[in-house]
């Protein structure tokens, strides 16, 4: 599993707990190691949510940051524009591509990103009606990044390779996703790039810790690595839509030579002679990590999916928390009402004052 670094290092500079979790102790680096000792406990994860927040303030400051993001994201999800009211296809009927549980992958990744000092900003090709993008910026906004949106806010180009899409499926107008980002997102933190990527891409220079892509198409996929991979961080990562763990992925860790996006970059790969291992997310994402041949990607599904559901599940646990201390405190508060009603309480008071003119009791 991927971890903050300096939740590492505070495992790491603990002996009790550098015994305790020897396999988080191990990691030496954030995607990807020759011997990764992949575990299918969740023992770290439990002691993050149960005791370590106690002790460590970089864990409680990362389980702050994924519940308050997935937080964030449910209430877009909950609010943004669900229906795509000019819907060409039968898959942009709903104006929302990608969901909160998908995106939190991309939340943790960059928050860890981040922490193990990889610069560069977002870039986020094929953007839709912006529903992603409003999530993302939040999280480039707490992390001070940048969020590029690349878009040809036309829909998809026309394409030789995919019968199933057409020309202008999932559009979405700039200005209409410029609306949806100020409505939902940080819009401040977002830079627009406009255009097809054939030519859109052209000169590119600014460099990136993640390029996240929802493009469906062989030809658009192309473009874009063309273009922007060399421009990808040491250690930055590509996560793209359209890659399906009973479709797309060899058991090895490679991507297959299928249609779409999965096509495009097994071809590009081994036309560049870059290794590299994928695995599947959630949702039809997949994560594509640049690495060496013999390396095997630290990031487990499972691990997220407990940390992020039980995130989740503490915000009603923390809002049944509030209602019962708020309930708590109104019936000692009726109880006070009802003892200083009494004459026992107004003796008492009287007492005090009268030793409090003798000098005798000090009063507030």
């Amino acid at each position: 599993m991927i971890y903050p670094k300096n939740i590492i290092e505070f495992v790491k500079n603990d002996p009790a707990l550098k015994e305790r979790f020897n396999d988080v102790a191990a990691i030496t680096s954030l995607n990807a190691m020759s011997s990764p000792q992949l575990h299918e406990d969740f023992f770290f994860e439990d002691y993050m949510l149960n005791e370590g927040h106690t002790q460590s303030r970089a864990i409680r400051k990362y389980l702050h940051f994924i519940a308050s993001t997935y937080s964030i994201f449910n209430e877009i999800f909950q609010y943004f524009p669900k229906e795509n009211l000019n819907s060409t296809h039968k898959d942009d009927v709903s104006a929302i591509g990608t969901a909160p549980f998908e995106l939190i992958y991309h939340a943790m990744y960059l928050y860890c990103l981040d922490s193990w000092g990889v610069e560069g900003d977002v870039i986020e090709c094929g953007t839709y009606k912006g529903f992603s993008a409003c999530c993302l910026s939040w999280v480039c906004d707490y992390l001070g990044r940048r969020l590029i949106v690349a878009d040809s806010f036309e829909g998809l180009p026309a394409n030789s390779t995919d019968p199933y899409y057409k020309k202008g499926d999932f559009c979405g107008q700039i200005d209409e996703v410029r609306a949806n980002i100020k409505d939902f997102g940080k819009i401040e933190q977002v830079d627009f790039l406009k255009g097809f990527y054939n030519t859109s891409l052209h000169g590119f220079d600014r460099p990136l810790c993640m390029l996240w892509m929802d493009v469906d198409l062989y030809e658009s996929t192309m473009d874009i690595l063309t273009n922007l991979l060399p421009h990808l961080a040491t250690d930055g990562v590509i996560i793209s839509h359209e890659l399906f763990a009973d479709r797309d992925f060899t058991d090895n860790g490679l991507l297959k030579d299928t249609i779409g996006p999965s096509k495009a970059m097994s071809v590009f790969f081994a036309e560049q002679g870059i290794t590299y291992q994928a695995m599947p997310l959630e949702n039809g994402s997949g994560l594509v990590v640049p690495c060496k041949a013999d390396e095997k990607i630290l990031m487990s599904c499972d691990h997220v999916r407990f940390v992020r559901d039980r995130c989740r599940h503490s915000d009603a646990v923390f809002t049944q928390q509030e209602r019962d201390i708020g309930h708590w405190q109104h019936e000692v508060e009726k109880l006070m009402e009802i003892y200083r009603s009494t004459v026992d309480f107004k003796i008492k008071q009287a007492v005090k004052n009268i030793l409090a003119k003798l000098g005798l009791y000090g009063c507030d």
